[in-house]
């Protein structure tokens, strides 16, 4: 090796070693962030005000329960949870008789889950004969309301690859049945 070209190779070692250091220090700070999560982190300034957010909570028609109690929100990035009290407010006098109104053979058919995408879910129901129906390609969650003049209540949904589950509930919102598997097809009948 000729004089020349190991001088060069001499001065090229602390250009390696520069830009290793730095693809090391890169690597070590992009694995903290992602261990951590904390890749953008803001700080007030002495002075400045504290991030603020306001949430409205109405509540559900006044019963003869006790009154309501605080509630706490917790907002990702304001520093400490902030209890939010519910005041009630009057109901209006129809929202007694628009509950009167439900018909209690009322059922909900409810179909939810993971669906991929370019995975058609068919979902077939009882409707209100008790005759079978099918709805193809659904959107998730998928929801129908259904009177039925025979005590049929059924659903079940199907896919190729989707974790799919399913409910049936009752004119009052309790959950009749239920299969909650996450699986490729789900069936519900009462």
């Amino acid at each position: 090796m000729t004089e020349k070209k190991r001088r060069q190779r001499l001065v090229q070692w602390p250009r390696v070693a520069l830009t290793t250091a730095g693809v090391l220090v890169a690597a070590t700070a992009t694995t903290f962030v992602i261990r951590t999560g904390d890749a953008a982190t803001t700080t007030p300034e002495f002075g400045s005000a504290t991030p603020t957010r306001t949430v409205v909570a109405i509540p559900a028609p006044r019963t003869s329960a006790p009154p309501l109690a605080p509630v706490t929100v917790t907002v990702p990035g304001l520093p400490v949870e902030t209890p939010v009290m519910v005041t009630p407010s009057t109901a209006p006098a129809a929202a007694p008789l628009a509950q009167s109104l439900v018909d209690p053979r009322q059922v909900v058919y409810t179909v939810a889950g993971n669906a991929r995408p370019d995975d058609p879910v068919t979902v077939t129901y009882a409707d209100e004969n008790g005759a079978l129906r099918t709805a193809e390609n659904v959107s998730l969650p998928w929801q129908l309301t259904v009177t039925p003049t025979v005590p049929v209540n059924y659903v079940t949904a199907s896919s190729g690859g989707s974790q799919l589950n399913c409910w049936i509930s009752d004119a009052g919102g309790a959950t009749v049945a239920a299969q909650t598997d996450n699986a490729i097809s789900a069936t519900c009948n009462r």
